[in-house]
């Protein structure tokens, strides 16, 4: 096709958009309700579109220009719905429901008024933020970054590999992902398995292993793909390792607003309050029935989060086979001395 045959969209407002990337159970809910509540930062959602169109460039389903003009589109529509509050998660006891937003009051003025020029006019001057939770897309960053430049900030949420609460949730959605329509993952159909896109180069192996191998696949597969992009620095990519977010939150908080140009307000120290950090120990969350559904249990007694890795491959030795528990502890060797201060 001619160069005057493509199609094309360029961006035309300039609001800056944090990503939240990580694994399913990796504690992302936890950062996004702490960044959510700095000045001028909206209520997290996800928009499986966003990783759809990362997910098909990686795998050259898509070239980058098609890619990027998606993700324009994308993007100036969502500051668009946002500023009106369309396509907002009104249900009270999810996650990502506007009730749990720390700042609702200003929502509850934006919902009553029905000037939708004056709340988009509003929501341009004051530079509010957009806020996405995604899944995976560390390594497929590059479109991302082409379509907004200084104004992507993208958070790397991190989690040790030891996690029993991780690997569990990898598990069970390797099961879901590509098998129903509660998902909006895009895949590699090999031979009926389902392969999820943030599989670039595993695709194979991935394919003929059981649930909780391919839960390790994935992690290999997202820490060492992602390592990559982290390490090309014109991404700007802030890494959150969540064992140290718990124990010093205000850390990686103002690598935040720093970016923002913004201070932590008392909006933050209540946000801190409610999902208790810093915390006694690496399990000590709010009580919640989703995540008591998905396998977390309050702790029955607190400690270091160097025991509980410890703790954690002893238990993952029980079941795993032996090549495949050789892998996890070489990731969990390797997390602990790029991201943590003490060493097993």
């Amino acid at each position: 096709m001619s160069p005057q045959g493509q199609l094309t969209r360029k961006s035309y407002l300039e609001n800056k958009i944090i990503f939240v990337d990580g694994f399913v159970g990796g504690g992302k809910t936890l950062f996004c309700q702490l960044v959510s509540s700095l000045d001028k930062v909206e209520m997290w959602v996800h928009r499986p579109l966003v990783e759809q169109v990362s997910g098909l460039y990686a795998h050259k389903n898509i070239d980058l220009n098609t890619a990027v003009s998606l993700l324009n589109c994308c993007f100036d529509n969502e500051i668009y719905c946002q500023a009106l509050l369309r396509d907002q998660n009104f249900r009270h006891f999810d996650h990502s429901s506007v009730f749990k937003f720390p700042k609702k009051s200003e929502y509850l003025k934006r919902v009553l008024n029905s000037n939708d020029l004056e709340l988009f006019e509003k929501f341009i001057n004051e530079k509010r933020v957009l806020h996405f939770m995604s899944h995976g897309i560390t390594s497929h960053i590059e479109p991302i970054h082409k379509a907004l430049g200084n104004r992507l900030i993208f958070c790397r949420l991190m989690r040790c590999p030891s996690s029993m609460y991780m690997l569990n949730h990898l598990a069970r959605w390797s099961k879901r992902w590509g098998n129903e329509s509660r998902n909006g993952m895009m895949c590699n159909d090999i031979n009926g398995e389902m392969v999820p896109h943030f599989i670039l180069e595993r695709i194979d192996e991935y394919a003929n292993a059981n649930e909780y191998e391919r839960a390790i696949i994935m992690l290999e597969e997202w820490i060492e793909e992602g390592n990559k992009a982290v390490e090309n620095k014109k991404y700007q990519i802030i890494e959150v390792p969540f064992e140290m977010l718990v124990f010093n939150p205000k850390k990686y908080i103002q690598k935040v607003s720093s970016r923002l140009d913004v201070e932590l307000s008392d909006n933050v120290l209540r946000e801190m309050r409610r999902q208790k950090v810093p915390r006694k120990s690496l399990d000590d969350a709010p009580k919640s029935s989703i995540f008591q559904a998905y396998g977390w249990r309050q702790p029955e007694k607190h400690i270091s989060a160097k025991d509980q890795i410890k703790d954690e491959l002893n238990e993952m030795r029980g079941y795993l086979k032996s090549n495949m528990m050789k892998r996890v502890e070489r990731l969990v060797e390797n997390y602990v001395s790029r991201y943590l201060d003490f060493k097993l």
